[in-house]
Order: C-alpha cells, then sequence, then structure tokens
C-alpha cells in the first residue's frame, strides 16, 4: 500500500509537581491505497479522510527537575533521564466496514512506553550527543466490525526505538536511528495469521530556524527480510514545530537586551 498522511498536534508543557510534563493530542488526516487480498481474490482499494486523534501524556520520573526560571534553563543538562508515556487513539476516524484498508481502526489502541535520553559529554549547542531509547508495547482492542461484522484481535506489540543523535552545528543536528517491532499478531475470528518481527533503520536530520521554529527531516526503511509475509516499508517524513514558551521570550528579551 501507498500512504500520503498528514498529522497536526498541539503539546501543552507543565510542570507536575518538581516533574515536568507533557500533553498532547494528534490529528493525523490523509489518503492511503493499496491491493488487499480477501476470501483468495485480490482487490484494490482505497480510503482518504481523517484519522483516529491520539491523545497523549509523558511525564518525567528520572532526570532534573522541571524548568520553572530562567536560571533553571541555563542549568539544564538532562545526564540520564527518563519519562513514562502513554499514548490513546480514540477510534472515531474515517471507517468503511466492508473494506480492509481504511484510515480509521474502529477500536480502542495505544501504547505505554519509557522514553531515555542519556547525555554524553557537555550539553553546549553544537557539541551534543545523545543515546535516546523508546522500548514501548502497543495494545489493541478489538475491532467488531471488520469486513461486514467479523472480530479482528491483535495481539500486544513490541517495539524498541534507538536513535545516536549528534549535534553537527550550534542549529544543525543529525540521528541515525534503528527500530525493533515484534508481536502484534491478528486473527480474524480466531484465525490467526502471523505476528510481526521486523527491524528498520533510517537517518534523521534536524535544524534549528529560530528559537520558536525546528524543522526535521528523516527516511527509515526496513531491510531484516524479503520474504513475502513480511513487513517491508519506505517512509520519508518531514515535520515542522513551532514552540512557545514565557522562558523562551525572556530569554529573547534578555539577549536583546
Amino acid at each position: 500500500f501507498d500512504a500520503t498522511m498528514a498529522m497536526m498536534g498541539y503539546a501543552k508543557m507543565f510542570a507536575l509537581g518538581d516533574r515536568s510534563a507533557m500533553a498532547a493530542i494528534i490529528l493525523p488526516m490523509g489518503r492511503i491505497s493499496g491491493d488487499a487480498s480477501l476470501a483468495g481474490r485480490t482487490v484494490s482499494q482505497s480510503a482518504s479522510g481523517f484519522g483516529d486523534p491520539m491523545l497523549e501524556f509523558a511525564v518525567n520520573v528520572i532526570g532534573p527537575k522541571a524548568q520553572r526560571n530562567i536560571p533553571d534553563v541555563l542549568r539544564y543538562e538532562p545526564g540520564f533521564s527518563m519519562d513514562i508515556l502513554a499514548d490513546l487513539a480514540l477510534p472515531i476516524g474515517e471507517y468503511n466496514s466492508n473494506q480492509a484498508l481504511n484510515i480509521g481502526q474502529n477500536r480502542w489502541y495505544g501504547r505505554i512506553g519509557a522514553p531515555i535520553v542519556w547525555q554524553l559529554g557537555a550539553w553546549v549547542p553544537g557539541r551534543r550527543t545523545t543515546p535516546e531509547f523508546l522500548p514501548a508495547v502497543g495494545l489493541f482492542g478489538d475491532n467488531t466490525d471488520y469486513l461486514g461484522g467479523q472480530r479482528l484481535k491483535t495481539d500486544p506489540m513490541f517495539q524498541l526505538d534507538a536513535h545516536l543523535t549528534r549535534d553537527l552545528t550550534e542549529h544543525f543536528w543529525g540521528a541515525l536511528d534503528l527500530s525493533w517491532y515484534t508481536g502484534g499478531k491478528a486473527s480474524i475470528n480466531g484465525v490467526a495469521g502471523e505476528k510481526l518481527n521486523n527491524v528498520g533503520g533510517g537517518l534523521t536530520l534536524g535544524y534549528t530556524i529560530n528559537s520558536n521554529l525546528n524543522l526535521t527531516v528523516g527516511y527509515k526503511s526496513t531491510f531484516n527480510s524479503s520474504s513475502p509475509g513480511e513487513l517491508r516499508m519506505d517512509g520519508f517524513m518531514i515535520s515542522l514545530v513551532y514552540g512557545w514558551h514565557p522562558l523562551i521570550e525572556g530569554m529573547k528579551r534578555l539577549k536583546n537586551e
């Protein structure tokens, strides 16, 4: 299948006690098309519209305390930092029970993870190096209206993402990316398919346009197997993030003065 998707999101950073926290909502939209094998025959299908909105919450449990003022920002060094992350998708996206290919999934799903950042060396713009890890497990509810009333069940899927990120200049950084997904075996009315076991890799480049605007470009591909039953994927992503915070604006005013 081919997919062209856009994702809009809003995230809010805040202090939860003395820990930093984040709450976000992400709304996917776009178009997917491809071939689906149903009852021994192959049909071409497509779907477009809005996907399932995703709610996300993360809170730091190991690492520096929340940044509450400009001196906290100036002294910030992540060291070894770990968060607890929870995602939950709301099953309200576009869904057609008469076809296998859909943007919405018609079921609750989400994941629980523990993002980790490990600082190596000095935390100085232009010289920063960080190994980053995301172990997580994806959980799926049942879709009871799959292809005309059948029940689609999916086992938990385990995920491990790893990145080695390095500043190339004060405003430009790059990362080598690896990912491993296993599990997620699906069954339709009790007839089970195959579980996933995929390894992928890629490269991400990021550029800080100014203190409020960041651009990221990335490419990722699976490379562990070429057998017909394995998931093979190539993905290209561009993201633009605009952020603002009273501390950032305060530091900009101090710099101008």
